[in-house]
């Protein structure tokens, strides 16, 4: 199932992760969500080990209301998909 995941987050596009950051009202600038892409898809794996390390990266990035939506959803799917990933 972990590789299922990864071949997604490879082939996630842009348009698409803007797309679910509107769905779940996060509103922040297309180089924000392109940050996040290219940190998604560069480092799943590590994410997965690590999360604190990118969400540091996150934090620093994007302004203080959307980072508190954005890990709030990372830990609301990290919770819901947790036997798939580990």
């Amino acid at each position: 199932m972990k590789s299922l995941l990864k071949n997604y987050i490879e082939k996630l596009t842009l348009d698409e992760l803007r797309s679910f950051g509107e769905k779940h009202d996060i509103n922040i600038s297309n180089d924000e969500y392109q940050f996040i892409l290219d940190l998604v898809q560069g480092n799943f794996e590590d994410m997965l080990k690590n999360e604190d390390k990118y969400l540091k990266l996150i934090e620093e990035k994007i302004n203080p209301q959307e980072f508190t939506k954005i890990k709030n959803l990372y830990f609301e799917y990290k919770e819901k998909f947790k036997g798939y990933l580990f």
